[in-house]
């Protein structure tokens, strides 16, 4: 793993998700209470792979930090560790963005009203490219 994090993560040729954050440019003091509830979930579980994974979690973080999060400000954040926490409490990989994007409705909801009571256009980077004009089906006839 050593190899492969510094061969591409170091070279800016991948991303470590749950690395980096606009704001925290220092340990975002949220991931270290996620890391000892992932710690205290690995211990709970009794899980082998839990805890292999927790282990390479681990050496991966401490990679970064040592690497990363002092040169450039990268350092590790709250979603690094919630993965294994959702992972330990059964939550199926598929909820996880979900619970992501949950988490930060607020916040989300907040910087529009910002936006709004400013008359500031938004102006999205993206371009949607799902599928267009698909017919609306009420909720209870939905399969």
């Amino acid at each position: 793993m050593d190899a492969w994090y510094k061969e591409y993560a170091l070279t800016g040729k991948k991303r470590v998700m749950g690395a980096g954050h606009r704001v925290y440019k220092t340990y975002d003091p949220r991931a270290k209470i996620f890391r000892e509830y992932s710690r205290k979930a690995v211990e709970v579980s009794g899980d082998p792979k839990l805890k292999g994974i927790h282990e390479i979690a681990e050496r991966l973080e401490n990679l970064v930090m040592s690497q990363l999060c002092e040169s450039r400000g990268i350092c590790t954040n709250v979603d690094y560790w919630s993965g294994i926490v959702y992972y330990a409490m059964g939550i199926p990989i598929e909820q996880y963005t979900p619970i992501f994007a949950i988490a930060r409705i607020a916040g989300w909801s907040a910087h529009l009203m910002e936006y709004v009571a400013r008359n500031r256009i938004l102006r999205p980077r993206l371009y949607y490219k799902g599928m267009l004009d698909l017919e609306y089906v009420p909720i209870e006839k939905r399969g």
